[in-house]
C-alpha cells in the first residue's frame, strides 16, 4: 500500500453501515452528501429545501419515522413522534442517535419502501449537528464526575512519586472494574471492607519498608519464570543471553542477601548435576534489579547439536559428546546490570542428548532471601525525600514532624493542608514515639495518611456560592489533578502545586504550557500504556492462547514480542507527536529478529527491537496488521472474521454491534454435501444467510474477511484448511474492498471517523465518565480544531482545553 497523502486522503468514502460516519456532514460550510447505500427513489414531496428548519424536520419524521417510532410501535426503544417541532437541544440524547443512524444509512431500514434520497437524508443530519453544536456552544456542557477512588495502576504511582518508593505491591491489590472499556470510571471503583483491608496491609508495609523501619525477620522473595527460555528475553536483560528471570524488588536494609536460582526439574534427572546455585552478598538497602539468566554467546560461534531441543531452545552447540555437549550451559546471576557470578552447569547425558526430551536447561524461578547481619536503617532515596528535617534534641522533634508530615499531606491530598487537617496525624505520631524511633513513628502516622479517603479518593466539592446546574470552573488544585491523573496516572508534581496554589494553572497559556512539560515527561508513557491498552483491548492479547498442536511455533517468547511491538508503536505516537490516523495507516512497525521472520520482513537481525520502515506494498503497517490484535480476535485453533469485524467496529470505529439475540446458533462447521471441508468465510456465510443473524453480520463480516489472509498468530497465508483465502468483501454499504489494504484504504479514505471515535474515547478516559450526547458537540470541536493533521499531542491538549476539563456542572436539587 503506497503511504502517500492521497491515499490518507482518498477520493472514496468510507461506506461501512457504522453510527459515526454521518458525525462530519456539518463541519463544513456546506453539508457534505454521503452515499451510504444505493439512492433510493424519492418518495413524498420534495422538502430538501426546509429540512434543516423545524418545519421541514416534522415533515422528515413524519415520512420517513413515525411509521416505526411513534409512542405505540417504540420500535428500537425509540419514539421521535411529536418532538421534531421542539428545540433540538431539548432531545439531545435523541437526536444524536439520529445523527448516527441516519447519518450511517441504517434508519430507515433497507426493508421498508419508503427511505428519503440519502442526500435528503445528509441534509437532516447536517442541520441537526448543526443546531446542537449551536446550542452547545450558547449554553455550554460540563457535566459531572463523581467522587472515585484511585485505581491500583494510580494508587502504585501515586505512591511511587510521594515516597520515591518503586511500588512493589500492585499485585496485592484486587483488578479494578472496567466500565465504560476503561478502570478509571467513577461510577465503578466502589470500595468495600475487604479491600479497604487491603489497603490497610499495603499502607503498613510500604510506610515501614520506605523508611526501613520494618521487621529484619529474614524473609524470602520468589520469583518464578513467566515466560520463554529458549529466546532472549528482551528489555532490560544482558544481549547475548537466553531465558532467566529479571527481578526487581526493594531491598529493606543494608546486609547479606542470598541469591538463589533453580532449574526446573523437567530438564535434568537427579544424576546429571547441579541444579540449584546460589550465592550471598551484601546489598545496600533500596531498589535493586537481580537478573537470572544463561549466557548463549557460544550457540552461534558453535551451530546446534542434532536432536537437542525442548523448552530452552536449540542446542548449545558442537558436536555432542559424552555429556552431550561441547560447550557446557553456563548460568549467570547479575545485580543491577554488573556481573555477579557464572556457574556452570553439567550436560546431559549421552543417552539423554540424543532423546527429543533432552535439551539446555531451563530456569523455574530465582529467590532473594534476607537480610542477613542488618544494620540499621539505611539513607535510601525514600528516606532522605521523606526526612527532610533531623531533629537533634527532643525539642525539635515536634515541630519537624509537624513539617514532614504537613509536606507529605500536601503531596498525597494533593492540596493545601490545614493546620486541624493535619492535627490528627501528629497525633498518631506522638502516640506512636513512645515505643518507636522518630522515623518509626513518621511511618506510623504516614500509613494512616495512605489509607485516607482524601488520599484514597480525588474528592471535587461545589462552591457554596454555586447555583443548582451552574458550569463554574474547577479550582486549581482539582485542575492539578485532572492533568496529572490523565496524562501521568498520578499525582500532581511540586510545580503544578505551586501553580495551583498561587491561582495560576487555569490560565489557558500557564495550562497549556504545563500539559506539554508533562507530555514530555517519562511518566506520561502512562497515558499510552493504560488508555490505549484498554481503548483497543491489548490486554485480551495476555490470556489469548493459540492451539499448540495447530501453532507449535507460539510461546511466551512471542507474546512478549506481540507486546512489545504494539507498546513501542504506540508510544511512538505520542512521542513524535504523529497524526492519530498512523494508528491505523502508519507505515512503520517495531520489530526483532523473530518477529520479522513471522512476518516477513527482511533486513532484520538480532533480537533487539528497532523501529523498522515498511515497503510500500507491505501488509502490515497500523494496528491491524500487529499480531497481538490478530491473535486476540481469533479462536485458538482458527481465526475468526467474527470477532475481528467486531473489534474494528468496536475499538476503532466506536460502534459496537448489538449483543446476539437468544437463540442464536452456533456456527455450522460440518463440510458441505461432497464432504468438501469449507473454508472459514463459507462457514460464516452459510450462517448469515440465516435472517436472524444477517442483520449484523452484514456489518462485522465484510471487515473481519479483509483481515483472514493473517493466520491466529499473523503470519499470511493465501490457503486455509478449506482451501484459497478470498479476502474481498462488499460492506454494509455497497463498498468493496480487499484485503487489509482495502480495510486500510476505506479507513484513510475518511480518516474523521476513525478520529472522532478515538478522541470519544480518549475524552472518556480522562474524565472518567462515560461520554454523553451532550459532549458530543465538544468532541466534534476539537476534531475541527486538530484536523487534518490530527497529531496525538494536538488531541490531548484539545480535551484538556475542552469546557468537560476545566469545568463542572454544580449539582441540581433533587427532583
Amino acid at each position: 500500500m503506497a503511504r502517500t497523502a492521497a491515499t490518507r486522503l482518498g477520493t472514496a468514502a468510507l461506506l461501512l453501515c457504522i453510527p459515526a460516519v454521518a458525525v462530519f456532514a456539518a463541519t463544513q460550510s456546506a453539508p457534505i452528501p454521503v452515499t451510504l447505500s444505493p439512492p433510493a427513489a424519492k418518495t413524498g414531496p420534495d422538502i430538501s429545501s426546509k429540512v434543516q428548519t423545524p418545519a421541514g424536520r416534522v415533515e422528515f419524521v413524519q415520512q420517513y419515522c413515525v411509521a416505526c417510532h411513534n409512542a405505540r410501535a417504540k420500535t428500537g426503544g425509540l419514539v421521535l413522534e411529536g418532538m421534531a417541532a421542539d428545540p433540538v437541544s431539548d432531545h439531545a440524547g435523541i437526536w444524536e442517535k439520529v445523527i448516527k443512524r441516519l447519518g450511517a444509512g441504517e434508519m430507515p431500514p433497507h426493508t421498508v419502501t419508503r427511505r428519503p434520497d440519502p442526500a435528503l437524508a445528509q441534509t437532516m443530519v447536517a442541520g441537526l449537528i448543526h443546531d446542537l453544536d449551536a446550542a452547545a456552544k450558547a449554553s455550554p456542557y460540563a457535566g459531572r464526575t463523581v467522587i472515585r477512588r484511585l485505581n491500583r495502576s494510580e494508587y502504585a504511582n501515586a505512591v511511587r512519586d510521594l515516597l520515591h518508593l518503586d511500588f512493589p505491591y500492585t499485585d496485592e491489590l484486587p483488578q479494578d472494574t472496567v466500565a465504560a472499556g476503561f478502570d478509571n470510571i467513577g461510577d465503578a471503583l466502589s470500595m468495600s471492607p475487604l479491600l479497604l483491608e487491603t489497603y490497610l496491609k499495603v499502607a503498613r508495609r510500604v510506610s515501614d519498608l520506605a523508611l526501613g523501619e520494618g521487621d529484619t525477620s529474614v524473609v524470602t522473595e520468589r520469583f518464578p519464570v513467566t515466560k520463554s527460555q529458549a529466546v532472549w528475553q528482551g528489555e532490560g536483560m544482558p544481549f547475548e543471553t537466553r531465558g532467566g528471570v529479571r527481578a526487581r524488588m526493594y531491598f529493606p536494609r543494608d546486609g547479606e542477601y542470598e541469591l538463589r536460582a533453580f532449574l526446573n526439574d523437567v530438564d535434568l534427572t537427579p544424576t546429571e548435576g547441579v541444579r540449584f546455585f546460589h550465592m550471598r552478598v551484601p546489598v545496600k538497602a533500596g531498589d535493586h534489579t537481580f537478573i537470572v539468566t544463561f549466557p548463549d554467546r557460544h550457540a552461534a560461534q558453535e551451530g546446534p547439536v542434532p536432536n537437542l531441543d525442548g523448552a530452552g531452545g536449540a542446542g548449545l552447540g558442537g558436536p555432542v559428546d559424552a555429556k552431550g555437549s561441547s560447550v557446557r550451559p553456563t548460568l549467570m546471576f547479575l545485580l543491577d546490570g554488573k556481573k555477579l557470578k557464572e556457574f556452570e552447569i553439567a550436560g546431559p547425558t549421552a543417552g539423554e542428548a540424543v532423546s527429543i526430551e533432552a535439551g539446555p536447561p531451563t530456569l523455574a524461578r530465582a529467590e532473594v532471601t534476607g537480610p542477613y547481619n542488618p544494620g540499621p536503617a539505611a539513607e535510601t532515596e525514600s528516606r532522605r525525600a521523606i526526612l527532610t528535617c533531623r531533629p537533634q534534641a527532643i525539642a525539635q522533634e515536634k515541630p519537624c514532624a509537624q513539617r514532614i508530615l504537613t509536606s507529605l499531606l500536601r503531596r498525597a491530598w494533593r492540596r493545601d493542608v490545614t493546620g486541624a487537617e493535619a492535627a490528627s496525624y501528629q497525633a498518631s505520631f506522638a502516640k506512636a514515639r513512645a515505643s518507636r524511633s522518630f522515623a518509626g513513628a513518621i511511618s506510623v502516622a504516614m500509613r494512616d495518611i495512605l489509607v485516607s479517603p482524601d488520599f484514597l479518593f480525588r474528592l471535587e466539592f461545589d462552591p457554596k456560592s454555586s447555583k443548582p446546574g451552574q458550569v463554574y470552573r474547577v479550582h486549581d488544585f482539582e485542575l492539578a489533578s485532572r492533568l496529572s491523573f490523565f496524562l501521568w496516572s498520578s499525582i500532581p508534581d511540586e510545580r503544578l502545586l505551586k501553580l495551583a496554589a498561587s491561582n495560576q494553572l487555569h490560565d489557558p497559556k500557564v495550562l497549556d504550557r504545563e500539559a506539554r512539560r508533562m507530555l514530555a515527561d517519562a511518566k506520561a508513557d502512562a497515558l499510552m500504556d493504560n488508555f490505549a491498552n484498554q481503548w483497543l483491548a491489548l490486554d485480551e492479547a495476555e490470556t489469548a492462547l493459540p492451539d499448540a498442536k495447530t501453532y507449535p511455533e507460539f510461546d511466551a517468547a512471542m507474546r512478549d514480542a506481540f507486546r512489545t511491538e504494539t507498546r513501542l508503536f504506540l508510544r511512538s505516537i505520542l512521542r513524535e507527536n504523529r497524526s492519530i490516523t498512523d494508528i491505523v495507516d502508519a507505515d512503520y512497525t517495531y520489530l526483532n529478529d523473530r518477529l520479522a521472520e513471522l512476518y516477513g520482513v527482511p533486513g532484520v537481525t538480532g533480537p533487539a527491537f528497532r523501529k523498522v520502515q515498511l515497503a510500500d506494498n507491505s501488509p502490515r503497517g497500523g494496528i491491524t496488521g500487529m499480531g497481538s490484535v490478530l491473535m486476540l480476535t481469533s479462536h485458538a485453533n482458527k481465526t475468526s472474521p467474527i470477532l475481528r469485524g467486531k473489534w474494528v467496529l468496536t475499538n476503532l470505529l466506536d460502534s459496537p454491534p448489538n449483543p446476539p439475540p437468544a437463540g442464536v446458533p452456533p456456527l455450522n462447521v460440518a463440510p458441505d454435501k461432497n464432504g468438501r471441508v469449507l473454508t472459514t468465510r463459507e462457514q460464516i456465510e452459510r450462517h448469515r444467510a440465516q435472517p436472524l443473524c444477517a442483520t449484523c453480520h452484514s456489518r462485522m463480516d465484510p471487515l473481519g474477511f479483509s483481515l483472514e489472509n493473517f493466520d491466529v498468530i499473523g503470519r499470511w497465508r493465501d490457503k486455509d484448511e478449506g482451501g484459497k483465502i478470498d479476502a474481498s468483501a462488499v460492506t454494509a454499504g455497497g463498498v468493496s474492498i480487499s484485503g487489509p489494504d482495502g480495510l486500510k484504504k476505506a479507513l484513510a479514505a475518511r480518516p474523521e471517523i476513525f478520529v472522532t471515535a478515538a478522541t470519544t474515547r480518549l475524552m472518556t478516559y480522562a474524565l472518567g465518565r462515560p461520554v454523553e450526547a451532550q459532549d458530543m458537540p465538544q468532541v466534534r470541536a476539537i476534531v475541527r480544531k486538530t484536523g487534518p493533521a490530527w497529531k496525538f499531542q494536538d488531541i490531548v491538549l484539545g480535551i484538556i482545553d475542552s469546557t468537560q476539563f476545566r469545568m463542572k456542572q454544580a449539582a441540581k436539587d433533587p427532583a
